[in-house]
């Protein structure tokens, strides 16, 4: 039996209810880009307490390993410098964690800045009176922090998409489908049929890819987990074949997967799925993302899935490239507002 681990919330999407200081557009627009590695956050504070429990804290949970990979890897990359250090050249660093543990401190607080330094850097703050005090407003927090800077991470790669957009592909779904989705160059259209569209992109070494279908929608049962995970192996047999005869492509069903329900965009029901795909009869397969959204105004359910296949290379930073693109789709778009290339 095919197994699902079912998250209430969608890490990524979360609305922020905590004290928050933000700055004009204005001035976001004159800032800096970010600087510091992708998927890596910048942890101030003192070498002691990030050799020690509170350190260990932090790292469990940031460092944790991510979900739906073949081989381990941390959800972000952390690197630690004293508060000495937080100077000029390090101070536009993409994701920031500033914690200050004092006796000086009346009440924890946890304090989040957008962009305080850098065009779309996000910056917590967590200051405590001791350490049991921050475990407290860490544990009730770190959720929503998480949150943030995996949805930074995602929104900063739909913003060099959006710039570097390929074209053909954006097109072909603007004109076929009524939606925009902003996929980078280097991606090559491998089939397009009535309703289903796969586009990949391909080296010596590695493949991302994008697999695309939509159906009319005619009753809820179609957004059971177990039909749609049914519905998608039935497209990806259909269309995507192995490397060799009687091979195809399909959802690993024996490694568990995880699930949430979110509302995209804000607005339409859709369900997030994780995990594994194999490649029936022979040894191929990697991680996917799948993003099955209803769009009701238009009476039809979209599949979107992104999908890596790197067998001797990590795969966490890929896997976020091409859920990104997932998450560049636009149902909601005014002919104003749209990027055409």
């Amino acid at each position: 039996m095919k197994k699902i681990l079912f998250i209430i919330s969608l890490i990524g999407i979360v609305a922020l209810s905590f004290c928050s200081c933000k700055d004009g557009g204005g001035r976001k627009a004159a800032l800096a880009p970010v600087t510091g590695a992708t998927n890596e956050i910048l942890v101030i504070m003192p070498k002691a307490l990030w050799d020690g429990a509170v350190g260990d804290t932090v790292k469990h949970f940031f460092a944790q390993p991510q979900l739906g990979l073949p081989q381990p890897e941390p959800i972000f990359s952390l690197i630690n410098l004293p508060p000495a250090s937080f100077e000029k050249n390090v101070k536009s660093h993409r994701n920031v964690l500033l914690v200050y543990i004092s006796s000086k401190v009346d009440t924890a607080t946890l304090v989040y800045h957008d962009s305080p330094w850098a065009r779309s850097q996000k910056l917590f703050k967590i200051s405590a009176p001791n350490t049991e005090e921050f475990y407290k407003i860490f544990d009730a927090n770190k959720e929503k922090i998480m949150g943030v800077f995996l949805k930074a991470e995602r929104d900063r790669l739909i913003d060099v998409y959006k710039k570097t957009v390929n074209t053909k592909i954006f097109n072909l779904f603007k004109d076929k489908y009524d939606l925009l989705l902003y996929c980078p160059g280097g991606y090559t259209v491998n089939k397009d049929t009535a309703d289903f569209v796969w586009i990949s992109s391909e080296t010596r070494v590695d493949s991302k890819g994008i697999v695309f279908f939509e159906e009319p929608y005619e009753h809820e049962s179609q957004l059971d987990y177990q039909v749609i995970l049914q519905r998608v192996n039935e497209e990806l047999k259909k269309f995507i074949p192995g490397p060799l005869d009687s091979t195809w492509m399909a959802l690993d069903m024996v490694t568990p997967m995880t699930a949430a329900n979110y509302q995209y965009e804000g607005v339409h029901y859709a369900i997030l799925i994780k995990g594994l795909w194999i490649t029936e009869n022979d040894f191929m397969g990697g991680p996917f993302v799948l993003n099955v959204v209803l769009d009701q105004k238009n009476s039809r359910i979209i599949y979107m899935m992104g999908y890596v296949y790197a067998p001797d290379g990590k795969k966490r930073n890929m896997l976020r490239q091409v859920e990104s693109i997932v998450f560049s789709m636009q149902l909601d778009y005014s002919e104003e507002g749209k990027t055409e290339k």
